[in-house]
């Protein structure tokens, strides 16, 4: 009379558990070996990433409870079977090379992302559109500022995404002022400036911080002329020839940023 069902649920809610537990553990691991990855070698770290998180959707995906009997009656809310199905449960992962030491994580991967990338548009993202939507010289520009890689919090990408057709370099330059000024009480080991995902420029925490308290004071001398010197080059930029003048080195310094693109290329 009982064919086909589920004579004892606990066992099979304990072996759901069990593979649960499994999954989520493999999905950690994947996760934070892929973070490590990507200081070495980025594509290696973005697909540990990546299954890391397709890991955490199969964890969501196992069933908690079992299937209903034909024989059953009763129903059970759904907003029971959301609880159950989502529980966030704590994973205790070995640290390599260390004897009763354990990372302890709490949810998933997946659930470690979301926050993460709430972090990034709330903190970083959210002061640049607030800078772009004050005022109207910035209208058609579009910027993309996050973590690096959306998970180290003490590098900043500055990305440049999209021009209008009547912004000037001094537009561009008096954009990433405003964002230096608004973030310059907080302390960051590095900032980087791209285009359309290519990083062009990187300047120290404490020189971006400077840059910042210059433009507050309205010191345009330092935030111009003096802007180029702060910033080191990627190995694909080209330097200012030594001996360039201010307005001919920091002309030369949005050429290399994004004046040297196709769509951009009457920077002068």
């Amino acid at each position: 009379m009982h064919c086909s069902e589920i004579v004892n649920e606990d066992y099979y809610r304990e072996r759901a558990q069990r593979t649960r537990a499994r999954v989520n553990y493999a999905s950690w691991v994947a996760y934070i070996f892929g973070l490590a990855a990507l200081v070495v070698f980025r594509p290696v770290g973005l697909v540990s990433i990546g299954t890391g998180l397709l890991l955490s959707i199969l964890y969501y995906a196992i069933p908690v409870e079992p299937p209903a009997s034909p024989g059953t009656r009763k129903k059970k809310r759904f907003t029971t079977f959301l609880k159950r199905q989502l529980k966030v449960e704590r994973v205790a992962i070995t640290m390599p090379g260390l004897r009763n030491k354990k990372l302890i994580f709490v949810g998933t991967p997946l659930l470690a992302a979301l926050i993460g990338y709430t972090a990034n548009v709330f903190l970083l993202q959210e002061p640049v559109n607030d800078i772009l939507h004050r005022n109207s010289a910035f209208n058609g520009m579009q910027i993309s500022a996050h973590y690096e890689y959306w998970v180290v919090p003490g590098v900043v990408v500055y990305d440049l995404e999209k021009l209008g057709v009547r912004q000037t370099p001094i537009d561009v330059h008096t954009a990433f002022l405003e964002f230096a000024q608004k973030m310059r009480t907080r302390r960051y080991s590095r900032v980087e400036l791209s285009y359309r995902g290519t990083t062009k420029f990187s300047i120290d925490g404490n020189s971006f911080r400077r840059l910042g308290d210059e433009y507050a004071k309205r010191n345009l001398e330092f935030v111009l002329y003096s802007f180029p010197t702060l910033f080191h080059p990627e190995d694909h930029v080209k330097s200012p020839e030594p001996g360039t003048s201010g307005r001919d080195a920091l002309l030369e310094f949005h050429r290399q940023w994004y004046g040297n693109d196709p769509l951009t290329k009457p920077v002068k």
